[in-house]
C-alpha cells in the first residue's frame, strides 16, 4: 500500500510459535485486540511512528487458520493496510517521517475466518485544532434512547445549511466513535454499545479546516444484558493428581433458546469450544493447576466467570542421584531414584514404583525400590534417568550423564632438551592415559622435590633439574596419582644421553658469519648462488639453518662434522632477491646467528654483454677456500 503522501509504510512482525496439525480443525476465540502507538500519540513533525496491533487468541491447538490484520484511519470503511499471516499475535505498521496529514483516529482489527474484533480508537495528533465562530450548530438525532448491551442505535448528524464537503464527527462523551464525510449536509451511522452505562452522544463537523461547535447532547441508556455464566468444579476446586475432575459452564435457563456461545478457556488453551450441552472431564495432574474461564457471548457481548483449580501432587517428581561423586573404573557406585513428598491421604510411600534406565533401557527389571548398584566401567557409562509411578500417574527425573573416571597409568619420565653437566635441564613427566587432574611428583633418590597438578593433556608437568655427573641422571623418577583411593604409580629411572663438562669436552657455537658467492653485487639471473654459513668457534657436530628475512621457516637445515656448510640457490631469478641470514648450534643450548646479507639479482637483455661466474667451494675443517673461474666474451678461461 502507498499512501497519498507518497511514503511506503513498513510492516514489522513479532512471531509466536504454535503447534500445527494437518488433521485437526481447531476452535478458537479472539479475546482482545489492542492498538499501541510508539513513541507517543502526540509527536512532532518528522517523527517515525510505529502502530502495533496486539491480539490475544485462545484455541484448541492444531493448525490455526490464517490471521488477517486490518488497520483503519478516520473511520474509513476501507482498510488503510491489510496484513495476512499464520497465527501471529502482533503486527507493526510503520509511518516514517510523519506529517500533519497523518493526524487522525486509528484502529486495528483481527479477522480469523468469520470472527473479528476491533481495537479501541487511538488519536494521533501532529497539530492543534482552531475553534472558529459563525458555523451552523449541528443537530444530533437518534432512533432509540434505551437499548441493551450489544444493541445499536441509528444516529444522524445534520448541518444542512452548510455547503460543500463536511466531515462529521460523532462522539460518545469525549471519545470520538465515528467520522465520515458528506456532500449533502448530513451523515447517518450505526453506533453499537458493548457495555452497560449512560452514553452521552454528540456530534460536530469540519469544513475547510474549521471546526463547528458541538451539537446537542443525546443520552442513551444502555442496560446490562443479564446473561451471567457460572463455572463449577466437581468434586472440588482442590483435588489430588489422578482424580477425575468435571468442569461445568452454565447460563440462566431463560437464555437456553437464545443464540449464544459458551466456551471453556485456560490461559491460551481453548479447552472446549461448546459447553452449552456438555461438561468437560479430565484426569488431572499437577500441571492442570490454574485459572479456568467460562466465556459466554451473545450479540457481540461477552461475559465471563473464572475460578482457580488447585491440583496437589500425588507424589513429587523423582530425583536421580549417583554416588559417590567422581567414581573411578573398578569402584562400586549406586544410582538412587526417590520422590520426597507424598499425598499421604491417598497413597503410602511403598506404593510408588521406581524404574531406573540407562540410555533408554531399564537396568532394574523386576525391582522397583529405586536403587541400582554396579561396578564402574566403560559399560556402565551413559545417560541415566528414572521414573516414578503410582495410580496411573507417571513422572520422570532429570537426565544425568555418568562417566567413570580412569585411573592414571604408570608415568613416563623423559628430558625435554639435551642434558649438559652443571647446566639446568627440563624433565617432563606424563602418563599415556588417566582422568584429570593428575598430580605429578618429581623425586630424587626417593625424596620428593616438587609437585605439579596437571588439569588437561596440554598442561605439561615440567620440572627443572641439574646434575654434576653422568650417573646422577638415574637418580630421578616421577610419581603420578589421580585418586586418593588408589596408590600412586612410579616411573622408571630417568635415562638420557649426558654431555660432559663444558670446560674440557664442549665449546658452544660462536662467531657465525654468512658469505654469498658470487658477491652480493654480482648475482646474475640464471646463475647459481651459494650461501655459506661458517661457525668461527664451536665443537662439532654443528647444525646449520638458513633463513630468508620475512619467512619464519628455515630454507634448509643441515648437521655436519665441520664448522661450515653451504646452501645452494639454483638458477636464481628476481624473486630470489632479498635478505638472508643463518643460524648455527651444537649440543649446547645457545643458538648463534649471523649478520644479515642482502643481494639483488641482476638482469641483462643480452648474455654476451656480461661476465659469467663459476664458483667452486672447498670446505675442509674450519677454513673456507674459494676458487673462482671467470669467463669474459673476449678472453679464454683463467684461474
Amino acid at each position: 500500500w502507498i499512501s497519498k503522501s507518497g511514503y511506503v509504510p513498513k510492516i514489522g512482525l513479532q512471531v509466536h510459535s504454535f503447534s500445527h496439525s494437518a488433521f485437526v480443525s481447531p476452535e478458537f476465540i479472539i479475546k482482545s485486540v489492542k492498538l499501541f502507538v510508539h513513541p507517543a500519540k502526540e509527536v512532532e513533525r518528522g517523527t517515525n511512528l510505529t502502530l502495533t496491533c496486539n491480539a490475544q487468541v485462545s484455541h484448541t491447538g492444531g493448525r490455526l487458520p490464517q490471521y488477517t490484520y486490518n488497520f483503519y484511519k478516520n473511520f474509513e470503511r476501507k482498510a488503510l493496510h491489510i496484513q495476512k499471516m499464520d497465527a501471529v499475535e502482533q503486527v507493526n505498521f510503520s509511518i516514517p517521517n510523519a506529517r500533519a496529514f497523518d493526524s487522525g483516529i486509528y484502529r486495528c482489527e483481527l479477522v480469523i475466518e468469520q470472527q473479528n474484533l476491533k481495537s479501541i480508537k487511538t488519536v494521533l495528533e501532529m497539530f492543534a485544532v482552531v475553534q472558529p465562530a459563525g458555523l451552523q450548530v449541528p443537530e444530533l438525532i437518534v432512533d432509540k434512547q434505551r437499548v441493551s448491551e450489544g444493541e445499536s442505535v441509528s444516529a444522524t448528524c445534520r448541518a444542512e445549511e452548510e455547503k460543500g464537503s463536511l466531515q462529521f464527527s460523532f462522539k460518545d462523551g469525549t471519545n470520538e466513535v465515528h467520522r465520515e464525510s458528506s456532500e449533502i449536509g448530513h451523515v447517518q451511522t450505526i453506533l453499537t454499545f458493548h457495555s452497560a452505562r449512560i452514553a452521552r452522544l454528540s456530534c460536530l463537523y469540519l469544513i475547510n479546516q474549521l471546526e463547528s461547535n458541538i451539537s446537542n447532547v443525546v443520552t442513551v441508556e444502555v442496560q446490562e444484558l443479564d446473561i451471567r455464566p457460572t463455572i463449577t468444579f466437581q468434586p472440588s476446586t482442590e483435588v489430588i493428581e489422578g482424580d477425575t475432575v468435571q468442569i461445568f459452564c452454565r447460563v440462566d435457563s431463560k437464555f437456553q433458546n437464545s443464540t449464544f456461545s459458551l466456551k471453556l478457556i485456560k490461559g491460551k488453551d481453548l479447552l472446549k469450544p461448546d459447553m452449552k450441552n456438555s461438561n468437560y472431564s479430565k484426569v488431572v495432574q499437577a500441571t492442570d493447576t490454574g485459572e479456568y474461564e467460562c466465556r459466554a457471548t451473545i450479540n457481540s457481548v461477552t461475559k465471563t466467570d473464572a475460578q482457580n483449580l488447585t491440583v496437589k501432587e500425588l507424589f513429587s517428581k523423582p530425583i536421580l542421584t549417583i554416588t559417590p561423586v567422581g567414581v573411578f573404573e573398578g569402584q562400586p557406585f549406586t544410582v538412587t531414584c526417590k520422590s520426597s513428598d507424598f499425598a499421604s491421604e491417598r497413597i503410602s510411600r511403598d506404593q510408588v514404583k521406581y524404574s531406573i534406565l540407562m540410555n533408554g533401557q531399564s537396568v532394574t527389571l523386576g525391582a522397583f525400590n529405586g536403587e541400582y548398584n554396579a561396578t564402574a566401567s566403560t559399560q556402565t557409562n551413559g545417560n541415566y534417568t528414572c521414573n516414578a509411578q503410582a495410580n496411573n500417574i507417571l513422572k520422570w527425573s532429570q537426565l544425568q550423564i555418568f562417566k567413570a573416571k580412569m585411573l592414571v597409568s604408570k608415568p613416563i619420565i623423559e628430558v625435554v632438551d639435551k642434558v649438559v653437566l652443571d647446566r639446568p635441564f627440563k624433565i617432563h613427566c606424563r602418563s599415556e592415559y588417566g582422568s584429570f587432574p593428575i598430580n605429578y611428583t618429581l623425586i630424587r633418590n626417593q625424596k620428593p622435590l616438587n609437585q605439579i597438578l596437571s588439569w588437561h593433556e596440554n598442561d605439561h608437568a615440567s620440572f627443572s633439574a641439574v646434575i654434576s655427573t653422568k650417573e646422577e641422571i638415574q637418580d630421578y623418577k616421577c610419581i603420578a596419582q589421580n585418586s586418593q583411593n588408589s596408590p600412586p604409580l612410579m616411573s622408571d629411572a630417568l635415562s638420557a644421553p649426558v654431555i660432559g663438562e663444558l670446560t674440557i669436552m664442549f665449546i658452544p657455537v660462536k662467531k657465525v658469519s654468512l658469505v654469498v658467492l658470487p658477491g652480493p653485487d654480482q648475482v646474475i639471473e640464471g646463475t647459481d648462488v651459494y650461501l655459506i654459513c661458517n661457525a668461527g668457534i664451536g665443537t662439532p657436530p654443528i647444525s646449520f639453518k638458513w633463513y630468508r628475512l620475512g619467512n619464519n621457516s628455515a630454507l634448509m637445515s643441515n648437521t655436519v662434522q665441520v664448522n661450515n656448510s653451504a646452501h645452494k640457490l639454483p638458477k636464481v631469478s628476481s624473486k630470489d632477491s632479498g635478505t638472508y641470514y643463518c643460524e648455527a648450534y651444537n649440543n649446547g643450548i645457545e643458538h648463534s646467528q649471523s649478520d644479515k646479507v642482502t643481494f639483488t639479482v641482476i638482469y641483462y637483455k643480452y648474455t654476451n654483454v656480461f661476465s659469467q661466474m663459476f664458483t667452486f667451494v672447498l670446505l675442509p675443517k674450519t677454513q673456507t677456500h674459494l676458487y673462482q673461474l671467470e669467463r669474459k666474451p673476449s678472453s679464454p678461461f683463467r684461474s
